[in-house]
This record gives C-alpha cells, structure tokens and sequence, in this order.
C-alpha cells in the first residue's frame, strides 16, 4: 500500500511513532535542511580518496599507530554514509532531524579509535588548556590548538593533531544517489562527534 501511492515510512523525531509520508514531501524537507545548512553537492564520490588519505596518514603516525593497528583500522568495505532522516512532528512546518549511519564511512575506525586516544590526553575540567580551543570559530581548527592535549611528546601531538584534520575534514553523505559534504563543523553520527562537541561546549 504505501509503495502503490507513493509514500515511504520513517520515524518521528521523538518518541517510538512511526510515519508515513509522501516521497516527494520527504525529500523536499531533506532538500530544505540541506540547503539552509549550505551543504554542497559534489560531483564524484570521495570515498577512494579519503579512504588513501587515511591509510596514508595512518603510516606517518607510527607514535600513535602501529602496523597490525593500520590493518585493523582500515576499513575494508567502504562507501558514503547514508543520510535518512526523521520527522519532527513537535515542530512548526515538521521539519527533519538528519540521521547519518557513519559506519562504512572511511574514518568511522579512526575516528573510534581517536576518541579513546584524545581522552587520554585531554581534560575536559581543566578551562586554561580548553580556552584556546573554545575560541576557535570553526571547531575542525582543533588541529591547530595543542595546548588541548596534556602531553610534553612533540612527536605524539603532531601526529595526533594529523590524524585529527584528516577524521574532522571528512563529512560527506549521500542522499538519493547525490553526495553532499560540508565545509563547517563535525560529521553527524561519527563516533568521535560528540567528544568535540562537548570539547567546544
């Protein structure tokens, strides 16, 4: 039935309700999220790219990286994240919550891994080292700021800060056969996400 008029179900934004609404309304409420965030659209799929990037920078990083981790953090079958999106029936106009499944993303292990390195070396209690890195007008600046990082090893923060740019550039997702990537902020749904973003908090 819902295949016969044109409808596809997704889930509200709160709650367990389920929802059943027209294909086209779906995707023009994704399209206006997507617009008034400034996402852009990109003609190939940078996945290949990001994925050699990683390997590549995963190699330089032997203070934090071993070779048997490389293996282990390389994802081997990668694709772009799938954006879906959830209905905010709560809201004026029931506009969408985006949900992004980061999981086969290139970064997704790195960035798994990152967060269990970058908690032992930051303190999110002490405000002098957090203070220049809450400055920061754009939150993938992290990389920049290392006085965020309680460790004297030169080596090791240079190359945690590496693998940090290359984790943080890394947003992009696609919708209905179209990639889009974001030039601010943090990747929806990586597992490293809300550590930064309780960091700028």
């Amino acid at each position: 039935m819902v295949h016969t008029h044109n409808a596809i179900v997704s889930q509200a934004a709160n709650g367990k309700t389920v929802v059943i609404i027209d294909s086209k309304g779906y995707a023009d409420k994704v399209q206006s999220f997507l617009t008034t965030n400034n996402f852009n659209t990109l003609t190939r799929d940078p996945t290949k790219k990001f994925q050699k990037l990683i390997n590549k920078t995963m190699q330089e990083c032997n203070s934090i990286i071993d070779k048997p981790q490389i293996k282990f953090l390389t994802q081997k079958k990668h694709s772009p994240p799938v954006l879906k999106a959830q209905i905010k029936l709560h809201k004026t106009g029931i506009p969408i919550r985006p949900v992004i499944n980061n999981r086969t993303a290139p970064a997704y292990k790195l960035a798994k891994h990152m967060t269990k390195i970058l908690n032992q070396h930051i303190s999110l209690n002490d405000h002098n080292n957090m203070r220049p890195l809450c400055q920061c007008s754009n939150i993938r600046n992290i990389g920049y700021h290392k006085k965020i990082l309680q460790n004297n090893h030169t080596q090791m923060t240079q190359q945690i800060m590496s693998l940090l740019r290359v984790v943080l550039t890394q947003i992009y997702f696609t919708f209905q056969q179209t990639i889009y990537q974001h030039n601010q902020g943090i990747a929806i749904g990586s597992p490293i996400s809300s550590l930064i973003a309780e960091i700028f908090l």
